[in-house]
């Protein structure tokens, strides 16, 4: 049954894009206005709820749409802008920040703004930052 299912999938996205970056990052995107819709039912008579709801339908069905494109190289453009944009550069950072929080420490530098990344538990350090030379000193 797995590969019959794993057969008609594949069947279906031949020609098509698939989900890339983009599409994935509209899909994640689509449970917080969702939510939103769904505490502001109540408020201003709905319409805050039902603007909300559209959002998330909106980004729903255009991830939908990119992923079932045959327009290979427009969608392929388009993710590769999104890759480069501080959007996407912001929000993989703070994933990465996120997921290795539990090992590091991550500051930034008073200098340049840069995230500087320092081993948790080594008592109060001075941290170099390699990209303005600046140094100044955190507990980890």
């Amino acid at each position: 049954m797995r590969n019959r299912l794993s057969y008609l999938l594949s069947r279906i996205f031949v020609g098509r894009c698939g989900f890339d970056d983009l599409s994935l990052f509209l899909m994640r995107a689509v449970p917080l206005p969702f939510l939103l819709s769904v505490i502001l039912r109540k408020a201003a008579g709905g319409y805050f709820s039902m603007f909300f709801f559209s959002v998330s339908m909106v980004l729903f069905l255009w991830s939908l749409w990119r992923a079932f494109s045959t327009s290979l190289y427009s969608r392929k453009c388009e993710n590769e802008h999104f890759l480069s944009s501080p959007i996407h550069q912001s929000v993989n950072g703070a994933m990465t920040r996120l997921s290795q929080s539990g090992h590091y420490r991550f500051f930034r530098c008073p200098g340049c703004r840069q995230w500087l990344r320092v081993p948790r538990g080594k008592g109060r350090i001075q941290i170099h930052c390699p990209h303005c030379g600046n140094s100044f000193i955190k507990k980890t």
